[in-house]
């Protein structure tokens, strides 16, 4: 599942009843939309890294498992030397895709049920203190 960025994005937003689409360009939602897009794609490309990596370490590890291994109990500088490391560092970059990817998700579907429907809210009025009493002079 290479696309998972991708088919997270459109999960979360359908768990709201609601899927992405086109707004004013420089809209608030405009702009979601786009960063949704941009961290779907990251997801999903560090997802196919991680998916060639944990292919390349599995076929490894059969070899091993399997005795067809070129190395037979002799000291060796690691038979997956970067790859376990790479591993950890793509499920903890995937695992903040999505977490930005439900961020950006909520904001979307929380900005499109708005009464302002993404519009630049206003702030609200200030409540203007009482004028000063006039002051009488003593004559």
């Amino acid at each position: 599942m290479s696309a998972l960025g991708t088919k997270t994005a459109v999960d979360m937003l359908a768990a709201r009843g609601i899927t992405l689409t086109a707004h004013p360009s420089g809209s608030a939602l405009d702009t979601i939309v786009r960063l949704i897009e941009e961290a779907a794609a990251s997801v999903d490309e560090v997802q196919h890294q991680l998916l060639a990596h944990a292919e390349s370490a599995s076929r490894t590890l059969d070899r091993i498992t399997s005795g067809r291994d070129t190395v037979h109990q002799a000291a060796t500088d690691g038979l997956l030397q970067f790859t376990g490391v790479s591993i950890d560092m793509l499920v903890a970059r995937r695992g903040e895709g999505i977490r930005m990817l439900r961020m950006l998700t909520n904001s979307y579907a929380d900005l499109r049920t708005s009464p302002e429907r993404g519009s630049p809210r206003q702030a609200p009025a200030m409540a203007q203190a009482p004028s000063p009493a006039p002051r009488r002079s003593r004559a």
